[in-house]
């Protein structure tokens, strides 16, 4: 969106906006949640109502436009879709569910690609929790996940390698990773950045075959309390290499 201060701009803006919209109108939501520029809201009115409310909105500003799908069973929000699902009738509680787009082809990046195989490991595990945060419901988790599954092993990997992250990632564990993590108290560890290359040993096995040499020495140990991160910088790709930024 051009400079970094951009989206903190944008959201000050439509958060003054949205105020006065509100403020200003009779018929006023039950929920009104906004993220940057995606808003989930709840009524108790009538459809004609909502769809004045909507109108009054569009011409506050001249450059701001609001568009609505308005539903009694589902709205999209973000990457989740909200629904009424069982639970909605006995508890009054709305149900989520990942939402893909129409357009969406699930190209992955191909198994055999020029990745550390630490990035294929945090893709699989990462999407795995993202299907578990956005799936209230474990059948629907469950579907999403074997549908996964079924598109990495399309993209080359190996089932065994699919099957060995997937099964980490359990349903009975939604509420820990919907919770947030106290990162004040994690440890700062020292990285150490190098560019990968397939044809590179295997530097985290001859760091750590080698760190009892850092342990042996009081001032180092200090001063390297845990063994280094192993990072890994982005490297020239042909795009790079054959397509200058600059004419």
């Amino acid at each position: 969106m051009g400079t970094k201060m951009a989206v903190a701009f944008a959201n000050i803006f439509m958060a003054k906006i949205e105020r006065e919209i509100l403020t200003q109108s009779n018929t006023k939501p039950i929920v009104w949640k906004r993220f940057i520029d995606d808003i989930i809201s709840m009524w108790d009115t009538s459809r004609d109502k909502i769809e004045e409310f909507l109108l009054k909105a569009n011409s506050f500003h001249p450059t701001i436009k609001f568009t609505a799908e308005i539903s009694e069973i589902e709205t999209i929000f973000l990457d989740t879709v909200v629904y009424k699902g069982d639970r909605f009738l006995k508890e009054s509680i709305l149900d989520v569910r990942t939402h893909f787009k129409p357009t969406e082809t699930f190209q992955y990046t191909n198994f055999y690609s020029c990745h550390p195989p630490g990035v294929t490991k945090g893709f699989i595990k990462g999407e795995a929790l993202r299907l578990l945060r956005t799936n209230s419901s474990q059948s629907i988790f469950e579907e999403n996940l074997r549908n996964f599954a079924v598109r990495l092993k399309n993209r080359g990997y190996p089932a065994a390698t699919v099957e060995k992250h997937l099964s980490e990632i359990k349903f009975s564990e939604r509420n820990a990773s919907l919770s947030n993590k106290n990162r004040t108290a994690q440890k700062k560890i020292l990285p150490f950045v190098t560019q990968y290359h397939p044809a590179l040993p295997d530097i985290k096995e001859t760091l750590m075959g080698k760190w009892h040499l850092i342990q042996n020495q009081p001032q180092l140990r200090n001063i390297f309390k845990e063994p280094p991160l192993l990072s890994y910088r982005k490297g020239k790709s042909l795009k790079d290499i054959l397509v200058k930024a600059k004419l």
